[in-house]
């Protein structure tokens, strides 16, 4: 699927009966007009469903323009949306946020580009129209205010709240002296976006859509095409997380998207609007690409053209072919990446699975690194610096011991006596530790390096290594692969379960699924920890163990290939 308007309009109308059937009608019902969810409940920022009536109303390609029924439900659901709001012209997330600003902000974000779209066609002498703007604009102005004064929980929400209030502002301008002090109070802190384009949630397939589109929005109604550059920064760095599929790493993200398998086609619209703006035909082929692999036609799919309508007709935007190939060093966001076709690889910083791998269907989901030694033993990389120029990157752990508040321990203790006489108790124990002298041993420090080599097709090799810390500790690299696929090693080949475990005591594994191959080894088996300490379960993957001591000098081979006879 391209990003063709008449198309969107097409997939868009296609979805109307089913949301007609979730607008509860009976007039007896205390929710008649709302619109039930998934969970059965009809969930106050629902009203925003209604924009979706508007839309295909209002655009003249849609085969529901123009028919006044749907004038009516957008009617009934803002009724609805009346009688549910809070006190303050707040809407309740019924999952977990209750009179709520920030989610007041999103419904607003919905119905804004409607009520601005319905007013150009009231003017137009459309009756239909008016009564959309008018049932739907007084949500939007009575929402204004409790969107002021209720704040907000996580980093995105901020720029939803300024797009909201933006484009009540815009919509409401006797709006202006209650919500321009409190948009420039949230503009003032600065937007939350590093030199490489990341922001503070890193959640690429989730908020990274939610704030550039918020943005792109905002910049639209006030006028700041200042707040356009973040979102080139990110829509250019979201890119080069894509693999050859269109999912996006989502290893990084510290938001409930982390680990997920997804398109980011939230970030198609942002793609499509800044390749109209900027005439910027790689962008316009990355919003193709997204929805071809994800699907679309939501209604945020066809906000750039329910306001730009002139983008409607006027031709599109030639397409620029993508990049396919590359490799690069994120030193702002402490990420390398590489593609290379249908593979593509990561390696990050912060995170204790810090490698991935994706060649075609085969995937290497992640690489651990885990020793018993005390509680330092799991492997969480910092200091990352390039390798070789942007040919790898290295990562460094300390074996510093997190899990102890009170204090900051650089390396294994143990606790002598107080000898103060102190009494000690539950209520004062983690005090007291932090007062009580240590037995130290040395901290055993983790080094790890991937470079990728020449080999014909994409190769890596990953070497890690020991120093400090005391000799004959237990040691593993945790190899976790997409289960599904078949694990062969000599005089063997099997299943790759979910749940199941295989030491390669030797030799390379290859792991094969259809045609696409990852070859990994040298195995090395010195002990057989089935489950071992520092290291965390992994029930939905196939994991292979290499087990060494320290101290460890150890280089993991890691090619990739397709099957051949």
């Amino acid at each position: 699927m391209s990003y063709d308007y008449r198309r969107l309009v097409a997939v868009v109308d296609e979805r109307v009966p089913a949301l007609m059937a979730r607008q509860i009608e009976d007039a007896e019902h205390p929710d008649e007009g709302g619109f039930v969810g998934v969970d059965g409940l009809a969930g106050p920022n629902q009203v925003s469903s209604a924009a979706t009536f508007g839309y295909v109303y209002l655009l003249p390609e849609s085969r529901h323009h123009g028919v006044e029924a749907l004038v009516e439900r957008v009617e009934r659901a803002a009724a609805w949306g009346r009688r549910r709001r809070t006190a303050a012209g707040r809407f309740d997330l019924l999952v977990t946020n209750f009179d709520s600003s920030p989610d007041t902000g999103f419904t607003v974000q919905a119905l804004a580009p409607v009520v601005r779209a319905a007013r150009k066609a009231a003017a137009a002498g459309d009756a239909g129209a008016a009564r959309i703007s008018e049932a739907l604009g007084e949500l939007i102005h009575t929402a204004a205010p409790g969107m002021v004064a209720g704040g907000f929980h996580t980093p995105n929400h901020r720029w939803v709240l300024v797009s909201a209030l933006s484009m009540a502002m815009e919509l409401f301008p006797d709006l202006t002296d209650q919500v321009a002090p409190t948009i420039e109070a949230y503009l003032a802190e600065t937007i939350d976006v590093n030199a490489d384009g990341e922001f503070i949630e890193r959640s690429t397939s989730v908020y990274n859509p939610v704030v550039d589109r918020s943005l792109r929005l905002a910049a639209e109604s006030l006028e700041r095409w200042d707040l356009l550059d973040p979102v080139r920064a990110n829509l250019e760095m979201s890119y080069h997380l894509m693999h050859g599929d269109a999912t996006v790493v989502t290893s990084v993200s510290i938001r409930q998207d982390r680990g997920a398998r997804a398109v980011p086609t939230g970030l198609a619209d942002s793609y499509y609007t800044l390749a109209r703006r900027d005439g910027n035909g790689r962008f316009a082929a990355i919003a193709d690409w997204l929805l071809e692999k994800g699907g679309g036609g939501s209604t945020w799919d066809l906000e750039p053209f329910l306001t730009h309508p002139k983008w409607r007709d006027d031709g599109d935007i030639a397409r620029q072919p993508l990049p396919t190939s590359y490799r690069k060093y994120f030193p702002a966001a402490r990420l390398w990446r590489l593609r290379r076709d249908r593979t593509s690889a990561t390696l990050a910083e912060g995170l204790d699975t810090p490698f991935s791998l994706r060649h075609g269907d085969a995937e290497l989901t992640a690489v651990r690194i885990s020793s018993t030694y005390f509680a330092t033993g799991r492997f969480v990389g910092t200091d990352m610096t390039p390798v070789d120029g942007d040919r790898g990157a290295r990562l460094h752990h300390a074996g510093a011991n997190p899990i102890y508040p009170e204090k900051d321990y650089d390396r294994p203790v143990y606790w002598l006596p107080i000898g103060d006489g102190t009494r000690v108790d539950a209520a004062n124990w983690q005090e007291v530790r932090s007062r009580r002298a240590t037995y130290e041993l040395p901290p055993m420090a983790i080094d790890l390096e991937l470079c990728e080599v020449d080999n014909g097709e994409t190769a890596f090799d990953m070497r890690a290594t020991t120093s400090g810390g005391v000799d004959g500790v237990p040691f593993q690299l945790e190899l976790l692969f997409e289960p599904g696929g078949t694990v062969e090693v000599e005089g063997a080949i099997l299943e790759a379960h979910a749940g199941t475990t295989l030491f390669l005591k030797g030799g390379d594994a290859i792991y094969r699924v259809g045609d696409d191959e990852i070859t990994v080894g040298p195995g090395h088996c010195v002990h057989t920890m089935w489950k071992m300490h520092n290291s965390p379960d992994a029930p939905d993957a196939f994991r292979l163990l290499i087990s060494l001591l320290s101290p460890v000098d150890y280089t993991l081979h890691i090619r990739t290939g397709r099957f051949s006879v």
